[in-house]
């Protein structure tokens, strides 16, 4: 914990670990990170090589 955080800091940080806890909801919450890839970006991506794929496809054949 930073040095700057004064006791009642400590105490309330304290606390929310453990709601988190009893609710399970502190599976690795030092480990998670956020997704870079989400699943709208992903279509978007698709679709563009599928388009560029057609594109090429149609020039050549």
């Amino acid at each position: 914990m930073p040095e700057s955080l004064s006791d009642r800091d400590r105490r309330i940080d304290g606390q929310t670990r453990d709601m988190a806890q009893e609710a399970k909801l502190d599976s690795d919450l030092e480990s998670m990170v956020p997704p870079r890839w989400r699943g709208s970006t992903v279509i978007v991506v698709l679709l563009i090589v599928a388009t560029l794929v057609a594109m090429l496809a149609s020039i050549l054949f």
